[in-house]
């Protein structure tokens, strides 16, 4: 196979063709990959006249060859590549990730000395259907995962779609190892009660990053090479270890229901950003779902916990809304999957109150602004159409901020009536109906019954 610029195939590689005919009677070469050229961040094409030459020896120095190579690899797959430096930081953060996680691993596997906690990380088989479907939620979907990524890597690799294989390994990587299943695992590694689950996840830890290490080493041979001769236990060099193989089926199930996992987590932490919960502080939550849904998700109580940063000591789980949901927050994170988290656990309702109403003062003086633009025929007969279009579009935004903000504030000050109501009275349900305090009704001479029935 011959490698080589789009715009040379015919003044370099039909001619090397056609005299390798006429030298030989062979054809030198059967197949031809095209990459596309390196242009300057702007997309011109580098010259000595335009000064606009990057030198591949100052830009290793800067970022390392690793992060130039999967730079130059991603992006030149059948298209030119504007080089940037945005795109070289990028995938230098990604090598960083990389070692880092890699450090991660080696701190977390046991001394090399300690020959049975070896022989029990070594005795899981995670090439084998049974054994992967038996795992905990989060190491069969990680493990499943890693096996799909090995099936379309391999794929992509023979058909020559190294542009794709690159994205495949990177999204893999660090969207999934190494935010989902690394922090996961922390719940396994440092709260865990029993050896085996701890010696399970340093099991499941080793296995996919080893086969990650694989699967990158074409495109960042230094960095994984070096990472692999680190991990215990390793006799031949990455560069000589077999291609990883697995014909495992896709277990569609387990990833459908790490998924709405995933799905919890996000929705919890975006209601905890969206009221500037402090993220040291844990909170409450009532997770209610169906029977099946509760079961797979209530096992994994303490990852939840964790990855939320909920109290876990006050998580319920149920098939039905709390007595007290008019107080909470209510979100939606899949069909049948609901989680109601009490407001008073993660603001201060009333500052959050006057915050909002302040804020809430200032977004409608900058829509009144806008619309006043809008409605002064000087300025829309005289500003430059973009101009109005863009008032136009900050005064609609504008509006749609103002509505969300003053929902929430109803919701606010609704929950904080409720709240007051609840702490002024203690209720007692006598007789079908409900009461104020005995000592209430005495000295106000009302009856009570009559009273709280209307």
């Amino acid at each position: 196979m011959l490698e080589t610029g789009h715009d040379i195939l015919f003044f370099w590689v039909a001619r090397m063709v056609m005299m390798g005919i006429e030298l030989t009677g062979k054809v030198p070469f059967s197949n031809i990959y095209l990459h596309g050229l390196i242009r300057d961040a702007q997309g011109r094409k580098m010259s000595k006249t335009l000064g606009n030459v990057i030198d591949p020896l100052d830009t290793i120095k800067e970022y390392g060859t690793d992060a130039l190579r999967f730079t130059l690899a991603l992006g030149t797959a059948g298209q030119d590549l504007n080089l940037s430096m945005e795109r070289l930081t990028a995938n230098k953060a990604f090598t960083n990730k990389l070692w880092n996680a890699g450090k991660f691993v080696l701190q977390n596997l046991p001394s090399q000395t300690d020959a049975s906690a070896w022989a029990a990380i070594l005795a899981h088989k995670f090439d084998v259907e049974e054994p992967v479907l038996s795992l905990p939620l989060p190491e069969c979907w990680v493990v499943s995962e890693l096996h799909e990524l090995i099936d379309t890597v391999t794929a992509s690799y023979d058909k020559y779609f190294f542009g794709d294989v690159g994205r495949e390994i990177y999204d893999f990587f660090w969207s999934d190892f190494a935010d989902w299943y690394i922090e996961a695992s922390k719940a396994r590694l440092y709260q865990s009660g029993g050896d085996s689950t701890a010696s399970l996840a340093q099991a499941v830890l080793l296995y996919v990053f080893e086969n990650i290490l694989k699967l990158l080493h074409p495109f960042m041979p230094f960095v994984t090479e070096e990472l692999w001769q680190a991990l215990p236990n390793r006799k031949e060099a990455l560069i000589i270890s077999s291609w990883p193989q697995t014909s495992l089926p896709r277990h569609a199930n387990s990833i459908r229901q790490f998924e709405n996992f995933q799905a919890l987590t996000r929705a919890i932490r975006n209601a905890r950003a969206e009221y500037s919960v402090e993220p040291a502080k844990r909170i409450s939550a009532s997770i209610v779902a169906s029977k099946d849904v509760v079961q797979y998700i209530s096992n994994e109580k303490e990852v939840l916990a964790l990855l939320s940063r909920l109290d876990v000591q006050n998580v319920q789980f149920a098939t039905c809304p709390p007595e007290e949901a008019n107080k909470c927050v209510h979100l939606v994170a899949s069909e049948g999957l609901e989680a109601y988290l009490p407001l008073a656990d993660m603001v201060d309702i009333s500052a959050e109150v006057d915050r909002l109403g302040k804020r809430l003062a200032k977004m409608e003086t900058e829509y009144e602004g806008l619309v006043a633009r809008l409605v002064s025929p000087k300025f829309v007969e005289k500003a430059p159409g973009d101009v109005v279009r863009g008032v136009r579009e900050k005064a609609a935004e504008a509006e749609e901020k103002i509505k969300l903000t003053k929902k929430r504030l109803e919701f606010l000050r609704s929950s904080a009536l409720v709240s007051q109501i609840w702490s002024t009275y203690t209720f007692t349900r006598r007789r079908g109906c409900w009461r104020r305090p005995w000592f209430a009704a005495r000295f106000s001479g009302e009856r009570t019954t009559r009273a709280w029935r209307r």
